[in-house]
């Protein structure tokens, strides 16, 4: 699974599409937190997803009314109520039936979780799982970091207009 860093040019382009607030994506983190989080926990995060983060340290993707939350690196920053974090991976009362091998980077509104399977994960990126909290398994995979993020873009434009306006009340 040999991909270089693409600078994530699908997903950038339909994110620009949509009105102000759709989204909501933080800036990015500093290298020397994704280097800190590395070392503290001991692990490398592929190199696609450390790009990710140091343009965008987590957000939110169709953030109207509540849409996929992507985690981002705390650090030393102060916790934000609601926010999820790379360091929850490392919390067992937020791992509760979620295996070990799998390293949470996103969660959707529907209480379930998308993150990196470990054991299929390279320094370069990785297989992407949708894990499926009710059947304790995993639903989708893709093969990295992009190809999810671009498949929930396309995904989210089927229920949401680029105004923000929900499909549905259409």
């Amino acid at each position: 699974m040999k991909k270089s860093f693409g600078g994530y040019k699908n997903f950038y382009s339909e994110l620009s599409k949509y009105a102000e607030g759709i989204h909501v994506l933080r800036d990015g983190a500093e290298i020397d937190e994704v280097d800190r989080f590395e070392t503290q926990y001991g692990m490398y995060l592929p190199a696609n997803y450390k790009q990710w983060l140091l343009k965008n340290n987590g957000g939110e993707l169709f953030a109207t009314p509540v849409g996929t939350n992507i985690a981002g690196i705390l650090g030393r920053k102060e916790r934000t109520k609601g926010v999820f974090y790379l360091e929850d991976n490392f919390d067992s009362k937020k791992r509760v039936g979620i295996p070990d091998y799998f390293f949470m980077i996103a969660d959707t509104c529907d209480g379930n979780v998308i993150g990196f399977d470990l054991q299929r994960t390279n320094l370069e990126d990785g297989v992407v799982v949708y894990w499926n909290h009710e059947t304790g398994e995993s639903d989708d995979e893709w093969d990295g970091f992009e190809e999810w993020l671009d498949d929930e873009m396309e995904t989210g434009k089927l229920l949401i207009d680029y105004d923000g306006t929900d499909k549905d009340e259409i």
